[in-house]
């Protein structure tokens, strides 16, 4: 009799024992059904433009080429006034606000009433790269994790009735930061926050590399 009881006493713990192990289980299954709702629909992913080498990214990481490109695109169209400025320009700092940090957003109107009082919107402007300043990385500087300067060398042209008045080279230096805020309006998660310095012309510039040039032919012929 005692060997029947001790085996039976041995059986309940072992059930025991499975139930315990059982109640575990449930409990991490629960668990990890829970976190798998809560897990983000969608993660942002910089894939740099040259896969040749192979890259490891990190899910918040950004690439310098994604911020350059995402500056270039979101200011070539603050730029572009098909028609006139007057229209175009106010069009274009309400239309891209998703993109824009309150501070340079209301610093881009500041500059539409000032050139508005200047009679400098009653033309059509245009602005695109200059085809011998691409991107490289020394045109992006990282500030912190979260902020980066992208400097950006540009034709621009403004066009008065057919008629060109003004076709410069510039430099802008524009802060990009992270701004995940809205991702319905911007999946970019990154915003344009204004000039890390005031912008500055490049026409002396391009003309001492055009002399130069030049007298670099004139030589060699």
């Amino acid at each position: 009799m005692a060997r029947i009881k001790k085996a039976l006493d041995g059986r309940d713990a072992h059930i025991w024992t499975l139930r315990i192990v059982l109640g575990f289980l449930f409990i991490a299954l629960v668990a990890a059904i829970l976190g798998w709702k809560a897990a983000p629909e969608h993660i942002k992913i910089d894939i740099p433009p040259d896969l040749r080498s192979g890259s490891t990214r990190g899910i918040t990481e950004r690439h310098p080429f994604n911020v350059y490109a995402f500056g270039y695109y979101i200011w070539q169209q603050m730029n572009n006034w098909p028609v006139k400025g007057t229209e175009n320009y106010k069009e274009q700092i309400t239309r891209l606000s998703c993109y824009l940090t309150p501070r340079f957003k209301g610093e881009l109107e500041r500059d539409y009433e000032r050139r508005f009082r200047n009679h400098e919107l009653t033309r059509s402007r245009a602005m695109q790269e200059m085809p011998d300043r691409p991107y490289t990385d020394k045109r992006v500087y990282k500030q912190t994790a979260d902020s980066w300067v992208a400097f950006y060398d540009v034709n621009v042209k403004e066009t008065f009735r057919s008629e060109v008045v003004k076709d410069i080279f510039v430099r802008y230096p524009i802060k990009v930061v992270r701004w995940d805020v809205d991702p319905e309006c911007n999946l970019w998660g990154l915003a344009l926050d204004g000039f890390y310095e005031k912008p500055s012309r490049l026409e002396q510039t391009i003309q001492d590399q055009n002399t130069a040039q030049q007298l670099s032919d004139e030589m060699g012929e």
